[in-house]
């Protein structure tokens, strides 16, 4: 039992908050590259860890959920193409590895409070 209570109250430092972000930003990379659709349970394969070790990690790490990093993280990228491309917004939707655009402008307007097309015509 004293492994498990020394586990629990594990202290993370700057290194693996490093190492999570580079895992991070390799696994999205390559959702964007492959126009897929990132998710936790993925993200875990990706890394060959159980997705429950992951996410209680990660957000002791983080500290926020994993699912919240990583769309914090999709938002990022959406929010640079539209800044920076002429791409449409299904394509943007997929470039930042969201499953469908629906997804897409539900967490885009979640975190800016504008639809993404009118984030586009304010930051022109």
């Amino acid at each position: 039992m004293a492994t498990t209570r020394r586990e629990r109250n594990r202290t993370f430092t700057h290194a693996h908050r490093q190492r999570l972000d580079r895992a991070v930003a390799h696994y999205l990379d390559d959702c964007y590259a492959n126009k897929t659709a990132a998710r936790v349970s993925e993200l875990a394969a990706f890394l060959e860890r159980s997705p429950d070790y992951l996410s209680r990690t990660a957000a002791s790490i983080i500290g926020m959920s994993l699912r919240g990093y990583l769309r914090k993280k999709q938002i990022e990228e959406a929010e640079r193409l539209i800044t920076r491309t002429p791409l449409p917004m299904q394509e943007i939707a997929l470039h930042a590895g969201f499953g469908t655009i629906s997804t897409f402008y539900r967490c885009f307007k979640q975190v800016h409070g504008v639809p993404p097309g009118e984030f586009r015509a304010v930051r022109k």
